[in-house]
Parts: C-alpha cells; sequence; structure tokens
C-alpha cells in the first residue's frame, strides 16, 4: 500500500482489507477500534485520525509504514544566519 496523500489513506486501507479477505470487523478485532470509525476512516469522514490509529491499522494488515519528511517546509529563526540552528 502506497499512500502519498493522506486523503488516499481510507480507501487504500479498504482496498487492502478486502484483498485479504478481511471485514470491518475482522480489522476491528485485530486493531481494537470500532467498526464505526474504520468504516468512517475508509470513506474519509473520519476527523484527523490519530498516527497511532493508522499504524496500527497498517500493521494489522501487514504493511509497512516509511514517511518521507523531504517535501516538508522548514522555517529557520530569522535571527539566524547561513542555515546555522541552535
Amino acid at each position: 500500500m502506497l499512500i502519498t496523500h493522506l486523503d488516499q489513506l481510507g480507501p487504500e486501507i479498504r482496498k487492502a482489507r478486502k484483498a485479504l479477505g478481511l471485514s470491518q470487523t475482522d480489522l476491528s478485532l485485530a486493531t481494537g477500534l470500532s467498526i464505526k470509525f474504520l468504516s468512517q476512516l475508509e470513506t474519509g469522514k473520519a476527523d484527523n485520525p490519530s498516527f497511532a490509529n493508522i499504524l496500527d491499522i497498517i500493521r494489522a494488515l501487514g504493511g509497512q509504514v516509511m514517511l518521507d519528511w523531504s517535501d516538508i517546509p522548514t522555517e529557520t529563526d530569522p535571527g539566524q544566519s547561513n542555515g546555522d540552528r541552535a
């Protein structure tokens, strides 16, 4: 499962779950998360799921998590020069 944007998260979870032949009940039992939450997540209606919940789901589906922070802009202190950080 490769997710490059969070709006892909729910559909990719559903796709992976179904590919493994798991129901939402199965995933709920494996993660301890409610069926209602999983349903809302899969349909994009879950408000701001925690990273811990996402990790639990991905682990239950046999996936891996890799983070790429390279495209996230960094803020520097205006008082610093030459890219030096405190």
